[in-house]
């Protein structure tokens, strides 16, 4: 790997202008605002906190295949949720790692538990295409990703939203019997 783009984190690439809308936006008003913006996913936020992303896959998996009404169905039943970030900090090769790893294109970076970007994998590749390298090899290993303990791979992948127990707001929520729980949560 080139050193300039091994040593480059994720604040050297982010877009820090990052299109949000809340939750009760409709599926229609998530589409209309992606396609005026000419990008792929929105950031949902919810009292100034983000808590989930909605895809354009999403809008067509979520809802017209399922054939509901865009213009009723909201983007709190539509977001992927918790949503799956990073720090500014991270390395792109961390970054990388971590969306092969979440099946994901596109992670949000998150400073101080607020959004401050977004990177998607073509800015990763733009900068550093050795690092199609890492996805490669990541998805080769997907079968024995299986394999390994939730508990292994929450220390690479980092999740915020709402904790399922609590309904407080964390970027340190984990998987625990099939629901997210915050550090507090989790400790009782």
């Amino acid at each position: 790997m080139s050193d300039a783009s091994h040593s480059m984190s994720i604040r050297d690439i982010m877009t820090v202008k990052v299109v949000t809308t809340p939750p009760d936006a409709t599926a229609f008003n998530v589409a209309e605002l992606m396609r005026k913006a000419d990008i792929g996913s929105i950031i949902i936020v919810d009292s100034g906190r983000p808590v989930g992303i909605v895809t354009e896959a999403d809008i067509v998996r979520r809802v017209i295949a399922e054939e509901k009404d865009p213009k009723k169905t909201t983007a709190k039943e539509i977001m992927t949720s918790p949503l799956v970030h990073v720090e500014p900090d991270t390395g792109l090769t961390t970054a990388m790692r971590v969306m092969a790893k979440s099946n994901i294109r596109r992670v949000a970076v998150l400073k101080n538990d607020s959004l401050a970007g977004i990177v998607t994998s073509r800015d990763i590749l733009k900068w550093s295409p050795e690092l199609i390298d890492i996805l490669v090899e990541s998805l080769r290993l997907r079968n024995e990703q299986a394999a390994r303990s939730e508990e292994e791979e929450d220390e690479l992948v980092a999740y915020g939203g709402v904790c399922d127990n609590c309904g407080e707001y964390s970027t340190d929520l984990s998987m625990e019997d099939g629901r997210y729980l915050c550090y507090v949560c989790r400790e009782r």
